[in-house]
């Protein structure tokens, strides 16, 4: 008979193994034998989702669940409880409180998820004055008195997802972090939905310990000025993504090591020599950056930034990713003109149909120096040919040239090959054809 390894293993460590499980899924488990009937109660974390329980009473199922696991367990602390559900109808104040005692004894990784957006009154469960918690996340909760305190000594991480209703909703994340001490790792996402016109947003982010910090803000129907205003002078990674923020001011950035500009950043209207001038400001606070991913296409309204010279030196960037079509090269080269010292070159292309080459005026100093790996993705026979032969004729240090097609269109790397007329300068650059 083959031997029951798993088994023989300490209950402490068979629970922290069930603990990655849902709590379904742990569970089940309890079949197995006699030894691991009631092991999934002893697992210090809950994982719940309202569609698991049987219809129609799936609420009320889940909060007698609740309350004999919660009779169970006695005192006892979790580490981490998470749950999703779509709406608890008459059980949501119970649930609240179910919560709000968890907290109590000591949790440490708490995660709300409702399926639709609800009111919920956080401040009187002291999930705010928690000592123990090291991770928040919140989806469609609704939080919209801001008047209430913070103390959350723990806490690392938090993720705001759909919050906050109404033109308090800075405040209340502002309140958030500044209760939070040692918080290493932000993110909010759609935070606020505003439902009035022309409503005019200022949001503060400052943390003296905040290492990372996703920012992604849906597209408003109605026009809504949204500013931030950015101070972390620990920060290393950074990611903005769906902006639709006027400006986003930064302040002492110098340990940001990656940023990630995503496709619908639009800090600016291109008519707008304010405007710009925030924009500039912008990428000369993040110009210490060492890698930076960057949509150049949705940029490239803004033709004085395709000017080499009118985007600030990133001296520090080693490694750039950009997504670009045919129409955005001269702000590539404007881009390279201002990273001196590249040595990483990863360029995403979307192709134009008939849309003519535009050809590189200048060689930037980063491709006679430094530049020695280079990728194009997507590359096309039409569009990109004349980019290949630059960077091929040009980069006196180059390593490597990367072609990487998609497997539709692997059937014309060998035509692709045959328009490669340039002679290398660099002798020992290796062009590669990939899928």
């Amino acid at each position: 008979m083959d031997r029951d390894y798993i088994s023989e293993l300490p209950d402490s460590l068979l629970t922290q193994i069930l603990l990655e499980l849902r709590t379904k899924d742990s569970v089940k488990t309890s079949v197995l034998s006699k030894r691991w009937r009631n092991l999934w109660l002893n697992v210090p974390g809950l994982e719940l989702f309202t569609l698991q329980f049987t219809y129609p009473h799936r609420e009320e199922i889940l909060v007698r669940f609740m309350d004999r696991y919660m009779e169970f367990k006695c005192r006892s602390r979790l580490q981490k409880f998470m749950i999703t559900y779509v709406d608890c109808k008459g059980y949501r104040d119970r649930l609240m409180e179910l919560i709000g005692t968890l907290v109590d004894r000591g949790l440490e990784h708490l995660y709300v998820f409702m399926h639709t957006c609800n009111s919920v009154d956080f401040t009187r469960l002291n999930i705010y004055k928690s000592n123990t918690l090291v991770s928040l996340k919140l989806h469609n909760v609704e939080l919209k008195n801001s008047d209430f305190v913070v103390s959350l000594p723990c806490l690392k991480i938090l993720k705001l997802e759909n919050i906050c209703h109404g033109e308090d909703g800075p405040l209340v994340v502002e309140k958030l972090i500044s209760g939070c001490p040692v918080l290493e790792d932000l993110e909010l996402i759609r935070p606020f939905d505003i439902l009035t016109h022309k409503v005019l947003l200022l949001l503060r982010v400052s943390s003296q310990t905040l290492k990372s910090f996703t920012l992604h803000f849906a597209i408003y129907k109605d026009r809504t000025d949204f500013s931030v205003e950015i101070d972390a002078p620990r920060l290393k990674y950074m990611t903005v993504e769906q902006s639709q923020s006027d400006s986003i001011v930064v302040k002492n950035l110098s340990s940001l090591f990656s940023i990630d500009i995503g496709t619908k950043f639009n800090p600016l209207r291109h008519e707008d020599l304010r405007m710009r001038n925030i924009f500039y400001d912008f990428l000369t606070g993040i110009s210490s950056v060492k890698h930076m991913s960057i949509c150049l296409w949705s940029l490239q309204r803004f033709s004085p930034y395709s000017k080499p010279g009118l985007i600030p030196k990133f001296q520090n960037l080693y490694h750039l990713k950009a997504q670009m079509w045919s129409s955005s090269t001269h702000l590539l080269e404007a881009f390279l003109e201002s990273c001196p010292n590249l040595k990483n070159l990863i360029l995403e292309y979307n192709v134009e149909l008939d849309r003519e080459q535009v050809d590189f005026t200048n060689v930037p100093q980063c491709l006679i120096s430094t530049l020695e790996y280079v990728e194009i993705k997507e590359p096309n026979e039409k569009s990109t040919i004349k980019l290949v032969n630059y960077f091929l004729e040009n980069s006196a240090v180059l390593k490597k040239l990367t072609l990487r097609f998609s497997y539709s269109s692997s059937i014309h790397i060998k035509s692709y090959k045959k328009l490669l007329t340039s002679t290398k300068l660099s002798p020992t650059c290796q062009v590669i054809f990939g899928c």
